[in-house]
């Protein structure tokens, strides 16, 4: 499904929702916002997951220069296009975790006049951090109440967490039943179960995922091609990488970025308060657009590769982006090296980095693991 038809069925869903009643709020991607508090608030988040062509990311160095990462000029660039899907935002929401977002959401807000919220996370994970987080967590909350007019109840949250354990839960049985019995789902259509998460919200996502476990034994295995882990950054709808990898014959069975099923592998939980087991699932969210990176972060790469007899690690870049700096494609590399595993490094720009380039390095790291 392309952007248009996204737009088209999306949109009117979106007035639905409002219409109903709930606030709209939108956020820039990175699956660091904790979206159990929006939706114990009777919120809707909307995740503003759409990537950039030439267009939005050109109209978005008016607002950001060409040495910013390209994902959130195109998200300026949409919305200096009046792209229908965001026109409804009651709201944006925003952190520290990322440069590119956080000149974005401030400029989206001065210039197209919509309410900011935002929220801090600490660049380290240590008990000092989980207090901290805790306490911005409550004034994210607080913020919340006020610009919704509402209270948050424990109870309210408890069942918000709750609800998204359930979805948490129905991806981790596909993740289990791909690594079994599978793959039965390319990197492209496991990618597509995250997007109707993105665009359509939790409740939506929970229905159509029951109805994906009970069709998977009746799908073929991919046995074809060499098997592939994904990291580094996200990718946006309509940014085409995992499907020009896979023309290529090569197959991503496992994908560790925020917009993959394995990010979702672990529960929130009762682990204390709410608010608190909310701040210990986030702050060790490592895949996430916070990239705040222990050993654990490479230790488990290199688990899950061996685990499912993996052919290669492609780490994904966006271009200029401050979250993924030299230092870790570098020390990743060096650990890769060290284990005797292949590595493919690709860094893009939306609207510069052509697919024959793309396409031209990604051939010769499938010749070099046949």
């Amino acid at each position: 499904m392309n952007v248009n038809e996204i737009e088209a069925l999306l949109v009117p869903y979106l007035r639905k929702i409002k219409a109903s009643g709930k606030k709209l709020y939108g956020i820039l991607a990175h699956g660091l916002i904790p979206e159990e508090l929006i939706y114990a608030a009777g919120g809707f988040p909307l995740r503003l997951i759409l990537a950039g062509d030439k267009n939005p990311s050109t109209k978005g160095i008016e607002y950001l220069t060409s040495a910013t990462c390209s994902f959130a000029r195109a998200t300026i660039g949409h919305f200096e296009l009046k792209n229908e899907l965001y026109s409804e935002l009651d709201a944006i929401i925003g952190g520290n975790y990322c440069n590119g977002e956080l000149c974005a959401i401030e400029l989206i807000s001065e210039y197209f006049n919509i309410p900011k919220l935002s929220i801090v996370f600490p660049s380290t994970k240590n008990e000092f951090a989980l207090k901290f987080m805790v306490a911005e967590l409550d004034h994210f909350k607080q913020d919340l109440e006020r610009f919704g007019g509402i209270q948050i109840s424990d109870e309210q949250l408890q069942n918000a967490i709750e609800r998204y354990d359930t979805e948490r839960d129905l991806i981790q049985e596909i993740v289990k039943i791909q690594s079994e019995r599978g793959p039965f789902l390319s990197g492209s259509e496991s990618l597509d179960l995250m997007y109707r998460h993105f665009l359509y919200g939790v409740d939506s996502s929970i229905e159509h995922l029951k109805q994906v476990i009970k069709e998977l034994p009746n799908k073929q295995s991919l046995s074809k091609g060499k098997k592939i882990l994904f990291a580094g950054n996200g990718v946006a709808f309509g940014d085409n990488i995992i499907q020009l990898i896979e023309r290529q014959g090569l197959i991503v069975t496992k994908n560790l970025t925020w917009t993959g099923l394995d990010y979702y592998n672990s529960l929130v939980g009762r682990n204390g308060t709410p608010l608190t087991a909310l701040a210990r699932y986030y702050i060790n969210a490592e895949n996430s657009g916070r990239m705040v990176l222990s050993t654990d972060y490479f230790k488990n790469l290199t688990r899950i590769y061996e685990e499912n007899d993996l052919d290669g690690v492609i780490f994904y870049i966006i271009k200029h982006c401050s979250i993924i700096p030299s230092l870790i494609s570098m020390n990743l590399k060096a650990h890769l090296k060290s284990k005797e595993i292949p590595y493919l490094e690709l860094e893009r720009d939306y609207s510069l980095t052509s697919e024959a380039q793309l396409l031209t390095r990604i051939q010769a790291f499938k010749e070099m693991i046949e």
